[in-house]
């Protein structure tokens, strides 16, 4: 696991490859092992800071030449499947073990979008081609590993983090007020966007390859981005020609691919561990990690003192039926406060999803006796696990059965309602959930944690929804398979994913996630619903396969997620830190916000105990990136 820099300009009069040592020393968390850098012509400057998982010695060092020297490449991440496609290739000449010298090979031989849709693993990376005179930027499939990329003034650049960017000393961004407008809606903001204009995040399942004149002119970037993986069209495919099996079947099927995905990521030349959160994923991932494991393996969880969202009891009692070597710690208020005002900082950009806390810190304690670990991400997008799909096809089914022109009228009276209101935060939630005229419209009422941002917003920008009108205009058999392709696209590449890459890399740990394996990702999305939802639950068949390795009674559990006790928090140790960041003069010498909504949303919290907390956390969250940048 690594970072990755790189920089384009043209008749540059300072040394490029002295700015991309400063960029990596940026990123020397994600790669404290090894840093390297390489400068060619006509202007490109390519960097690598590495974090040594696979072959430790000299042999992986990168920037990468291919045998051939027509490519140069910086890589991160893992390819799980490198020693099978090593196989493949004609050139059987190798100076070490690293997967990221069959992928250079694998790119030289195949070409690079054939190479990439033979790889099995998370990855960013890029690759000069010197006789093509070509820039190339890949990602994996569901966007494990980031890539942000794009131009400032003259010249392109590109890096696994935001921060490198800043190094540049020309590097002039401004902020996008329809990437922050999706921000507040969401707690993170969707790729190909991110928080600066001009600068970008290469889709999952993307490449693009930009020429000399491409790379330094104004030709639309994301114009020119491919796809050689889309998750669109084969959950479309795959929802549409459904697994005509038994359930014992499926779950036969499924148990190999578990099996063989956890096998893969657990090839390793340094310690490996599992983060064990109690719930079906992560146990499900942990029994399979012991099953092929010759010794305990380690198992990591961490719970939350005086809090009804602890779960630590349950990882304990499956860790301890399992046979792991177990590590909790309990986490107080004061180490929330202690880890707050930093923690923006390492998201580079708005973040606000509250379970980055106890997943950095989770990810600290890993790091303390390994350096990767799995987890049981993609479970719930995957196999139906979220309350929230219940609850929204509960009331979409109800909503079928109101005639359109009354929930018109209901939702047109409450909108008018909402508009009298200082904040009206509930009526224009309710408003939206009630005229929503699709399952994804209601769906979206659910999850917006500002329905209205344009309301609190001094120069609001109408956020595009280029992902929510993509899934809306496919042909899908159910309305539940809508809930979860959408959170798939969005919520888990740009929220979930993104909150465990920073808080593992910020930790030097590289986490993997076998349940994200394309196989069993184009699996599941084959399930019909029956072996997903049953008598009231999700992942039916996930409960199947892990009934195999664990008694019923140690995970028939309810779903409480991994957020934090943000509420408690913000009325006792993180009070003052939340006081300072909004206080009116800050946001009104700002200008991005109306400084008196946001008084007010902080006074109705705090003295009339309005359930405000999450709007809060989006806004803490933007304060102090801001304040920090």
């Amino acid at each position: 696991m690594c970072g990755i820099t790189g920089l384009f300009r043209l008749n540059a009069s300072s040394c490029k490859a002295n700015i991309i040592q400063k960029m990596n020393t940026t990123l020397n968390h994600r790669g404290p092992d090894d840093n390297g850098v390489w400068e060619g012509a006509p202007g490109v400057a390519l960097g690598h800071c590495r974090l040594a998982v696979q072959d430790l010695s000299q042999d992986g060092h990168q920037p990468m030449h291919s045998a051939c020297d027509r490519f140069v490449m910086v890589f991160n991440g893992e390819v799980y499947n490198f020693a099978e496609i090593r196989q493949s290739l004609s050139q059987q000449s190798f100076k070490g073990h690293s997967d990221s010298e069959v992928v250079l090979c694998a790119i030289a031989e195949f070409g690079l979008k054939a190479a990439l849709r033979k790889f099995n693993g998370m990855f960013a990376l890029a690759i000069w081609d010197k006789q093509q005179k070509t820039l190339s930027l890949a990602r994996d499939r569901v966007g494990k590993k980031p890539l942000y990329f794009g131009r400032s003034n003259d010249f392109f650049c590109f890096s696994s983090e935001l921060k490198a960017l800043k190094v540049i000393s020309d590097f002039t961004p401004e902020l996008d007020m329809q990437a922050l407008g999706q921000y507040m809606r969401f707690n993170y903001i969707p790729a190909p966007y991110s928080i600066y204009q001009g600068i970008y995040k290469l889709a999952p399942g993307s490449f693009v390859t930009l020429t000399v004149d491409e790379l330094t002119s104004e030709h639309d970037l994301l114009d020119k981005c491919q796809q050689y993986w889309s998750a669109l069209d084969v959950a479309a495919h795959q929802f549409n020609h459904p697994f005509s099996g038994t359930l014992d079947e499926a779950q036969t099927h499924l148990t190999h691919l578990l099996e063989d995905s956890t096998r893969l990521r657990m090839i390793s030349d340094v310690p490996f561990g599992v983060l064990l959160s109690g719930g079906i994923d992560s146990s499900l991932v942990a029994s399979m990690m012991q099953k092929q494991s010759a010794r305990p393996v380690n198992s990591f969880s961490i719970g939350f003192s005086h809090s009804d969202k602890d779960e630590a009891h349950l990882a304990k009692n499956i860790a301890s039926y399992l046979g792991t070597s177990h590590n909790e710690l309990y986490v107080s208020g004061q180490d929330a406060l202690d880890l707050v005002p930093d923690i923006a900082q390492h998201y580079d950009e708005p973040f606000a999803d509250s379970s980055q806390i106890p997943t950095f810190i989770v990810a600290k304690l890993a790091k303390s006796k390994v350096t990767v670990a799995l987890s049981g991400d993609g479970g719930d997008e995957l196999f139906y696990g979220y309350n929230r799909y219940f609850r929204n096809i509960k009331n979409w089914q109800i909503s079928q059965k109101i005639p359109d022109a009354l929930k018109r009228a209901v939702s047109g009276q409450l909108f008018r309602l909402a508009s009298t209101q200082k904040l009206g935060l509930t009526t224009n939630k309710y408003a939206n959930e009630i005229g929503a005229m699709n399952v994804l419209d209601m769906y979206m009422s659910r999850i917006c944690k500002w329905v209205a941002p344009e309301n609190l917003m001094l120069h609001p920008h109408t956020p595009e929804q280029h992902k929510l009108h993509a899934v809306s205009a496919l042909d899908l058999p159910r309305p539940e398979h809508y809930l979860m392709l959408y959170d798939y696209v969005t919520y888990l590449c740009d929220d979930i994913l993104v909150k465990t890459d920073r808080a593992s890399m910020a930790n030097s740990l590289e986490l993997r996630s076998p349940l994200l394996d394309h196989r069993i990702t184009e699996f599941a999305w084959s399930l019909p619903m029956s072996m997903k939802f049953h008598e009231g639950k999700g992942k039916h068949v996930l409960r199947k396969v892990l009934d195999q390795h664990i008694p019923n009674s140690l995970t028939n559990n309810p779903k409480h997620g991994f957020g934090a006790p943000i509420k408690s928090w913000l009325n006792g140790p993180l009070n003052d830190w939340a006081e300072d960041l909004l206080t009116q003069d800050k946001i009104e010498q700002q200008g991005i916000f109306d400084s008196e909504k946001v008084a007010l949303l902080w006074h109705d919290f705090k003295h009339k105990k309005k359930k405000y907390h999450t709007q809060l956390w989006n806004m803490l969250m933007f304060q102090s990136w801001y304040h920090n940048q």
